[in-house]
């Protein structure tokens, strides 16, 4: 699940932030009983471009990735998010295997500081096992 900051001030990098993911998705092997993918892009609210039972090829979510378009927004409110992908993502609806006992992984590409608390919805997402990485400027 990628979690990527599509505010204001992460517009110059939101190219170099749309090939990483698409050069990490090129890496995993993609399907149904596989690995799947999400991306919910952020600012001041959180929006899903696709949950992680929207596509089950490798091609489609690379093409969904291609067509990212940059939301922009201000301020950038991190926390929020991660409770919003918490609630709304690493569910069985939306294609979350963590009952199952599925390894779940959270990348979270950041431009700038947080206007609101990390912490608790961090926590929060640690305590339910999910793997959080954050790959951040020197800013955030």
């Amino acid at each position: 699940m990628f979690l990527l900051d599509g505010s204001d001030s992460t517009r110059n990098g939101f190219p170099a932030m749309r090939d990483f993911v698409e050069r990490v998705v090129e890496k995993l092997n993609v399907g149904q009983n596989k690995d799947r993918v999400s991306v919910v892009q952020y600012g001041r609210d959180a929006e899903v471009n696709f949950y992680l039972n929207t596509y089950t090829t490798k091609e489609d979510i690379v093409d969904a990735i291609r067509g990212l378009k940059h939301r922009g927004g201000r301020p950038l409110y991190t926390g929020a998010a991660l409770q919003y992908v918490r609630d709304n993502v690493f569910t069985n609806s939306s294609g979350s295997r963590r009952l199952q006992g599925v390894p779940q992984m959270l990348i979270l590409l950041n431009g700038g500081r947080s206007s609101d608390s990390v912490d608790s919805p961090a926590s929060a997402l640690k305590q339910q096992g999910i793997v959080v990485i954050g790959i951040g400027t020197r800013s955030s």
